[in-house]
């Protein structure tokens, strides 16, 4: 055979083999369809049932009812204010649990009293947990009405002149609802 004959083979042969790794190389292969439907995500919110938000002074026999706005009560060490309020929590979803958190940390105001403030939240009159802790609570009919207490109490142990003449805007606390994997 011609050297220029074998040479063509060769190129020939090496064009082959460069072709074959771009796919032109198949085996059998099939596919099928797997069944299942559409699935459809769960929920979990929550609304204020309007008209229900209240603060009470708890430490004092009879309590005295704040109302809805507590800002003109001059609270004074060892007082007690309570807000009680209901939400109604849709949810759906088999491995669906709730807590309920209350956190303070954007409430404003003079430091001292802020600091003197020790506050707990509970649901349903459940156990209560200091400030920023999860309270855990069970989720049972959707849609489900929940009591949300937050218990500030002004330390009694403030003494002297510390946080005298001072306020805080308790309009910045916040409750939220966060759902707990079992």
């Amino acid at each position: 055979m011609k050297k220029s004959t074998k040479g063509a083979v060769a190129a020939g042969a090496a064009a082959v083999l460069l072709l074959g790794g771009l796919g032109s190389f198949a085996l059998w292969s099939d596919e099928e369809p797997v069944s299942g439907g559409t699935i459809n995500s769960g929920e979990l919110n929550f609304a204020l049932v309007p008209g229900s938000g209240n603060w009470t002074e708890t430490s004092v026999v009879p309590e005295a009812d704040l109302g809805a706005d507590p800002s003109g009560f001059p609270i004074v060490p060892g007082d007690v204010l309570e807000y009680s309020t209901s939400y109604v929590v849709n949810w759906a979803g088999d491995n669906l649990r709730a807590s309920i958190t209350a956190d303070f940390t954007d409430v404003a105001g003079d430091t001292a009293l802020a600091d003197a403030l020790d506050t707990e939240v509970s649901v349903n009159g459940g156990t209560s947990l200091p400030n920023g802790s999860a309270v855990d609570f069970p989720l049972t009919t959707s849609p489900q009405t929940i009591t949300a207490e937050v218990t500030i109490t002004f330390d009694e142990a403030t003494a002297d002149l510390i946080a005298q003449n001072e306020s805080v805007n308790l309009n910045a606390f916040t409750l939220t609802l966060d759902q707990v994997r079992p």
